[in-house]
C-alpha cells in the first residue's frame, strides 16, 4: 500500500509536456511508383535551405530539440502511404538523427475534421539503423488515406507529448 503512494506521488513529479505545431511538407518526388513529401529544417546542414514549414518551432518549448525532418511517402497509383519517418536533432551542435528519449505519444490531427491518429508506443518505433522514428503503419496509412488530403503540399497539424 505505501509503495503504490510512492509510485503516484512520483507520476504526479513528472509534468507531461507537450508541443502542437502545423507542419507543412513539400511534394519533393513525384516520379516513378510514389510520392515524397518532405519537412526538412532550414538550420540542418543536411538540407540545403530547408523544405516545407513548421511553425512554431519544437526548440520554443524544448529548447535543446528541433523536428529535423518529417518524410512521408505515398503511392502514385493509390494515394496510400507507404512510409513515414519523424527525425529530431540536437540544438545548436546538429547530429543528424537523435532519438528523444522521453517522447511518449504523437497526435496526428485529420485535415478533414475526423479523428486524430495517436501512437502511444513511440518509442517501439525507434529505427536505431536510419536514426530516426518509423512511424509506418497500415492503420497510419489506412488513416491518412481518409484523413489527410495534399496537392503540393501535404499539411497537417501534430502534436508531441514528453515527460
Amino acid at each position: 500500500m505505501l509503495s503504490n503512494k510512492l509510485l503516484l506521488a512520483a507520476a504526479r513529479g513528472r509534468a507531461v509536456q507537450s508541443w502542437l505545431g502545423n507542419v507543412e511538407c513539400e511534394l519533393v518526388k513525384w516520379d516513378g511508383p510514389s510520392l515524397m513529401f518532405l519537412y526538412g529544417s532550414q538550420a540542418s546542414p543536411w538540407l540545403s535551405g530547408g523544405f516545407g514549414t513548421l511553425h512554431p518551432l519544437l526548440e520554443t518549448v524544448k529548447a535543446d530539440t528541433q523536428i529535423a525532418e518529417v518524410v512521408i511517402s505515398v503511392d502514385a497509383a493509390t494515394i496510400f502511404m507507404t512510409e513515414c519517418y519523424l527525425y529530431f536533432d540536437n540544438v545548436p551542435s546538429l547530429q543528424y538523427g537523435i532519438r528523444f528519449e522521453k517522447l511518449n505519444k504523437i497526435i496526428i490531427h485529420s485535415t478533414t475534421g475526423g479523428e486524430p491518429f495517436t501512437i502511444s508506443d513511440v518509442q517501439s518505433c525507434w529505427d536505431n539503423i536510419n536514426m530516426c522514428y518509423d512511424l509506418f503503419s497500415e492503420d497510419l496509412a489506412n488513416w491518412g488515406f481518409t484523413n489527410l488530403t495534399a496537392g503540393s503540399t501535404l499539411d497537417f497539424t501534430f502534436e508531441l507529448e514528453w515527460t
